[in-house]
Formats: C-alpha cells, structure tokens, sequence
C-alpha cells in the first residue's frame, strides 16, 4: 500500500515536471527560440507520463483494497467507501545483528522451536505413563464404612420347643409318666437399634456398627499389547520430534543466513540508486540550462527527463525492498511482535502498546504520526 501510494506520487510529480517544460517550451516558441514541434513533443512526453499515473493509480487501487478485505467485518463497512491512507513513516534503519546473535535469538524465539519443545515435554509424559502400563501393579486398597441402624421392634413368640421333645412328651403320655415342660421364648432388639431417623443419625456419627476392609490387589500385565503397543508409539514419536527439532534448526539456520544477506544487499542497492537519482537530477537540471542557452536539443532534455523519472522509481523500489528485508529479518528471527511493541499475555490476549504504525482515513499523504 505504502509502495503503491509512493510510486503514484513519482509519476504524478513526473507529470507535474513534464507540464512545467511545456510551459517554458511555449515561452520559448513565442519568441521565436525554439521551433513549434518542441511543444508537441513536450506534449507527448505529459501524456506519456499521464499513462503511467493511471497505471500507477490502478495499482493504489488494487492494494487498498486487499488492505481493506483483511481489515474489514464485511461488505457493508462504512470504510468501503473511504480511502486509506497509511501515516506511519517507513523504517530504513536496518538492525546490525552478528550472525551467530541472530541465529541464537531466533532459537529462542520462533514459535516452532517452542512447539515442538512442548511436544517433546508431552509426549515424555505419556511415555512414562505407558512404561509403567507394561510394569507390574500392586495396589494396597482399605475401606471403612459406617452403618446408621435403627427401626420399630416387632415381638415374635417362638417355640424353642424340639421334636424330640415334642415325641418323648406323646410317649410319656401313653405310658402315663409325667410329661416334659415347654419353654416359649422371644426375640429381644438392642435399645440402640430402636427408634426412627434421629437414631439412624446417631448410630452412625457414633460408628457403633463400622465395617473395615483392607487387602492387597496384584496386577501383572503379561501379554498386555496394547501398552506395549503404545509405548512404542511413544518412542517413535520421540525420535520423529527429535528429527523434526534438527530439520527446523537447519531451515531457521537458512533462514536467518538469507535474511542477513537480503538485508546487507538491499542496503547496497538502495545506496546505489540513491546515488543515481541524485546524479540524474543533476543531469537533468544541467540539460535543461543548456537547452535555454541553446547548446542542447530538446530531445536530450526528454531522456534525461525519463532517466529521472527511472531513477526515482527504481530508489523507491530499493527502499520498499530494505524494508521488506527487515521485515523478513524480524521474522526469521522471531523478534516481529518484540520489535512492534505487542506483548502476548496469558496465551491469547495480545496488548499493543507505544503503537506507531497507524491507518488514517481521508487524511493527508505521507503525514508523520505522532508516538502514543
């Protein structure tokens, strides 16, 4: 977006330069300097330009609105219809970072280190718990239970007397001989056990009537596959994540090389088309004094024109790279939220603070933010 909004900026300034030596080419034919086919061709190179700033233009377009489908809820946004204009100056400062720092920084940030440390940690857990699976097992189990009794007595008489008792009595009464006495007896319920809830209650917060249980439970787990079976599956996924903490090593290892080496050739690059827009500037303004000194055409005065307009687009070119490579640098790194100012707070929360990169609606270009 910024790059967009920059480029059309250069083309529309391009233009701008371009009417300026059509106005100073008509002076010059009025007074007979120059010849009347300069202002066609000062013509043809606004429009030439103007080409460039509706090409331009579609461009800006297009970016906003990428931007505004990533910000927006929906299509409805009363931000549709407003355009975007970023405020925030574009950072050039590249970090001067060794390599072995950087390389150190990004194994302790990037998130997939962290990850797979995580995995590791996991997945020691469940080995030791399918380890012991495949051990034997001895528990030591006890119980103690109490027991709340109490209900309404029922008497029951009940004979106590035998059968044996009840033939020798017929015998002796055929024989005329005294018979054997007959006892009666009933049943008799502890006093305690004897009333209604409120007993219950007591009996059981005075543990009258405990009951104890203690024993020993072996467990041996021959032929237990299935621990054994993801016991192994533990190992493996050990080794798996032991070979994926390499392989990561190695691309963050690549990665942050070639972010150092983007970094330090965009650097160059943008320092060499500085260099060559200062000198075409200086081209062209030495052009232009020999043209109205009549020592130059005004052909030459077109080129160096264009050569101008080339050179400030290829150092805006260079600039959007640097700062893509820092961006790139700040990823391989894993320094991105550190160096925006956003903290991660309890896993989920993201606290942005000291904000400076910000988004203005209908606003002026390029206007600087202020920090907050």
């Amino acid at each position: 977006m910024a790059y967009a909004l920059r480029n059309l900026q250069v083309q529309i300034d391009a233009v701008k330069q371009a009417r300026q030596q059509l106005e100073s080419n008509q002076r010059l034919v009025s007074k007979g300097v120059l010849a009347p086919i300069d202002i066609i061709a000062a013509n043809t190179q606004i429009t030439t330009f103007e080409q460039s700033v509706y090409t331009a233009q579609e461009d800006v377009t297009r970016a906003e609105n990428t931007l505004k489908t990533l910000m927006l809820p929906d299509r409805t946004a009363a931000e549709w219809s407003r355009p975007i204009t970023p405020i925030s100056e574009v950072s050039l400062e590249a970090p001067r970072v060794g390599l072995e720092i950087a390389t150190a920084e990004a194994l302790k940030n990037r998130p997939e280190i962290t990850q797979l440390q995580s995995n590791a940690e996991i997945n020691k857990i469940d080995e030791r718990y399918f380890r012991d699976q495949t051990k034997p097992q001895i528990d030591l189990v006890g119980t103690y239970t109490m027991q709340g009794l109490a209900g309404t007595a029922t008497v029951r008489p009940t004979n106590t007397t035998s059968a044996l008792t009840t033939r020798v009595n017929d015998l002796s009464a055929l024989a005329g001989l005294p018979l054997l006495p007959v006892t009666t007896a009933t049943n008799t319920v502890p006093s305690n056990l004897v009333g209604g809830y409120l007993n219950s209650l007591g009996n059981l917060i005075g543990q009258d009537y405990p009951t104890y249980r203690v024993g020993v439970q072996i467990s041996l787990p021959w032929g237990n596959r299935v621990a054994k079976a993801n016991l192994g599956r533990t190992l493996v996924q050990a080794d798996r994540i032991k070979n994926q903490q390499a392989q990561i090593g190695q691309i963050i290892e690549a990665e942050v090389r070639n972010s150092l080496q983007a970094l330090r050739s965009s650097e160059a690059r943008l320092a060499s088309a500085l260099a060559t827009r200062q000198s075409a500037e200086q081209l062209f303004e030495s052009e232009q004094r020999q043209f109205r000194a009549g020592t130059a055409t005004f052909y030459l005065v077109l080129q160096r024109q264009t050569e101008l307009l080339n050179a400030r687009g290829r150092e805006l070119q260079a600039q959007t790279d640097l700062n893509k490579a820092i961006s790139e640098f700040q990823r391989a790194t894993g320094t991105t939220l550190s160096v925006n100012n956003v903290s991660v707070s309890d896993g989920a929360n993201l606290i942005k603070t000291n904000i400076r990169r910000t988004t203005a609606f209908n606003t002026g270009f390029f206007t600087k933010a202020e920090e907050k």
